[in-house]
């Protein structure tokens, strides 16, 4: 495989943090539900569109873009928006390979390995996690070892070394949302706002 491009490799820490819907899950309760049930519900949630900003630091490095987000079971496809050209630019996944296409430029990624992202990179985000932090769940391993639950929501989340903040939440139709947080561990920090979900979408 040829070696990415600059300005592909500047685009991956969004297609990552994006790829958070690439094994995304469910129907959210609106509050008042037990926690338990609820976190059974996020887990089923399969299809959905969002859009929002994101934004991503990690040692000397620091980006942004707009987002627009299409999440069909586990098919993750996605628009990005911003500098370096990124309208043209689109990111489908599986959770297993990463293709980026901008142009004529079709860039392949395994990114089935922990410490894929990071070689090819150097951005360090926790790619397997981020479909469930996205939509206030702790991921299933490892086990988080801090977990505070608010009125049935996630309000913070200590795990694998990672600390992720719920700053705001949001009802779309009857889900019950995280429209902004804030991912975190060492030099790396990223903020994901999402300003309009559409869960369901077909």
């Amino acid at each position: 495989m040829s070696s990415p491009s600059l300005a592909v490799l500047r685009l991956l820490p969004f297609c990552l943090l994006l790829l958070l819907a690439a094994c995304a899950t469910g129907p959210v309760p609106v509050a008042g539900q037990p926690w338990q049930q609820r976190s059974q519900q996020l887990a089923a949630l399969e299809n959905w569109t969002a859009r929002g900003k994101i934004a991503v630091r990690s040692g000397q490095q620091s980006e942004s873009a707009s987002l627009d987000w299409q999440q069909r079971g586990s098919d993750t496809r996605l628009q990005l928006a911003g500098p370096m050209g990124l309208q043209a630019t689109e990111i489908h996944s599986d959770g297993e390979e990463l293709l980026v296409q901008r142009g004529d430029e079709l860039t392949r990624l395994d990114i089935s390995t922990p410490d894929a992202v990071r070689l090819h990179t150097g951005w360090d985000l926790p790619l397997r996690a981020l479909p469930f932090w996205l939509k206030g769940l702790p991921a299933p391993e490892p086990r988080a070892t801090a977990v505070d639950v608010v009125d049935e929501l996630l309000q913070q989340l200590d795990q694998d070394g990672w600390t992720v903040r719920y700053e705001r939440y949001q009802q779309f139709g009857s889900y019950l949302l995280p429209t902004r947080l804030s991912i975190e561990r060492g030099d790396t920090r990223a903020r994901v706002i999402i300003q309009d979900w559409q869960p369901g979408a077909a």
